[in-house]
């Protein structure tokens, strides 16, 4: 089975691994890794689960679930189900290289950035993902 390891951002998981109300829980076909969270596949570059950060009493609340790898003009994406219609997809960072397996160079979008409410900025690099069979 294939699968998607991908740290999101390590030092956004360790800081809220570390606050005394944070949580980081995987679900829906995510695992939590050492390394960050394991997505399952369900084809092609397509993954299933989620993740919930949360933590600062409830003010600190994002989800991120069911990253894809796309081609897109110019390059590739990472897109996730948007949190606000999860019927729709969300383009939540770019990919600099993509070689089937590993990425490099991913950065957030705008709209990546956005899901943050302000502590990271359109181009803000983040963990690279990385497809396992």
């Amino acid at each position: 089975m294939t699968t998607l390891d991908w740290g999101i951002k390590a030092s956004l998981l360790a800081y809220v691994r570390r606050m005394p109300d944070g949580s980081v829980e995987a679900g829906d076909g995510a695992t939590t890794t050492d390394a960050g969270i394991r997505f399952e596949g369900v084809g092609g570059l397509a993954f299933r689960g989620s993740v919930a950060l949360t933590g600062h009493g409830g003010m600190l609340r994002v989800t991120i679930a069911d990253p894809a790898i796309v081609e897109a003009e110019g390059g590739w994406l990472l897109e996730i189900a948007d949190p606000d219609d999860p019927s729709s997809r969300l383009a939540f960072a770019t990919i600099a290289a993509f070689d089937g397996r590993r990425a490099s160079g991913t950065a957030l979008t705008q709209d990546g950035a956005d899901l943050f409410f302000g502590p990271y900025a359109l181009g803000t690099a983040i963990d690279d993902p990385v497809v396992a069979a």
